[in-house]
């Protein structure tokens, strides 16, 4: 049989590149096996990249997390020596995070713009930003901040990092951000579909992930509304109800709004990239992965993106995550779909994190 392992990220367990080792390891010895890591923009986002151009380079560098500690972080510079490769995942990530250290309202995106800077410095004009799977509800104000900007009250006063002081955002000046960016093309690669504001807002949607009660939620709401109409004023772009706007805690609606960039669904532009189409046709089986599988999944994730490819041309998936929401996958049409629960073959949702390369290899050899 031909496989085509097409797996995704089981956040703060295994990388989409690890899975897919695990996977292939059981499955080539009965079968043929093409293997590419997928991505949306979230975890993952450079392991698609590296495997795309083997010749690029990992830069390590450090910078600032969500809660402005610096930590060390990489990118990656490709072959041509003009392209950078970010994740926002790596610098301010929700999936490194411990419980005790999540703060929705005072968590920043700073890092994002300190990399961005470094990228620059490392000769890059052109610079790709995989935004998804961050701690922080921002809108990129940080982000804007690391890079230039200044962000003032209605004194003059500059503003503090975080979501929250955003509520008291007044001017923005953009002045430096704008020379520090000079000739730099900025393509956010988005992990969902969520614009920054509106029932489905990145608040809404993604703040209770981040440890938000739902009082902050509200706050963090108001925060990126002010946000937004500010960004409008200063220049003239619209992010409050564009799609995808909310990726990255908002991230995206900065790197849109304050930095001019470019967003697309990072899913689609990866496929794309990858021409996983001409991989699909081949396969009899399409093995995809995720860590949870839930109404999040449709709003524009990189396994929507395989289903959707699998179902134009009719193949059969193997959907493998840590944990399903059934309830909320009665409401999608998943015809030729099987999923498989890591919770299936161990004793525990913390057993199935804590080891689930185990559990995967499992799941692995019972379709082998």
């Amino acid at each position: 049989m031909n496989i085509l392992l097409l797996p995704g990220a089981l956040k703060g367990t295994l990388s989409a590149v690890k899975a897919g080792q695990i996977l292939a390891r059981g499955l080539r010895a009965r079968h043929t096996v093409r293997c590419f890591p997928v991505a949306d923009g979230g975890d993952g986002f450079i392991d698609t990249f590296r495997a795309l151009d083997p010749q690029s380079r990992l830069i390590k560098t450090r910078a600032k997390n969500a809660f402005l500690k610096t930590k060390p972080t990489s990118f990656l510079l490709l072959s041509d020596g003009k392209t950078a490769v970010l994740e926002t995942a790596r610098i301010c990530g929700l999936g490194t995070a411990k419980p005790s250290e999540l703060d929705p309202l005072g968590a920043s995106s700073y890092g994002v713009g300190q990399v961005i800077l470094k990228a620059v410095q490392h000769g890059a004009r052109k610079i790709y930003v995989g935004l998804g799977g961050v701690a922080c509800n921002d809108g990129g104000a940080g982000m804007a901040v690391a890079c230039g900007a200044r962000l003032l009250d209605k004194y003059g006063h500059e503003l503090p990092l975080g979501a929250e002081p955003l509520l008291h955002l007044a001017k923005a000046d953009f002045t430096q951000l704008n020379r520090n960016l000079k000739g730099v093309q900025l393509i956010g690669a988005a992990d969902v579909t969520n614009p920054l504001l509106g029932p489905k807002s990145s608040a809404k949607v993604f703040g209770p992930q981040k440890g938000a009660a739902p009082a902050q939620v509200k706050l963090l709401d108001k925060a990126m509304a002010r946000w937004a109409r500010v960004l409008q004023q200063t220049t003239k772009r619209a992010t409050a109800h564009t799609p995808s706007t909310a990726a990255a805690g908002g991230i995206a609606a900065g790197l849109y709004g304050a930095l001019g960039g470019e967003l697309m669904l990072g899913a689609d532009f990866l496929m794309q990239k990858a021409r996983l189409e001409t991989h699909v046709k081949w396969a009899d089986l399409i093995i995809t992965s995720e860590g949870k599988l839930d109404a999040q999944t449709f709003y524009g994730k990189a396994p929507l993106a395989v289903l959707k490819l699998a179902r134009k041309y009719k193949k059969p998936v193997l959907f493998i995550c840590g944990s399903a929401d059934w309830k909320a996958l009665s409401k999608q049409q998943l015809s030729r779909v099987c999923v498989a629960e890591l919770l299936d073959f161990s004793p525990s949702i913390e057993a199935a994190k804590t080891h689930a390369g185990r559990y995967l290899a499992r799941v692995g050899k019972s379709f082998g």
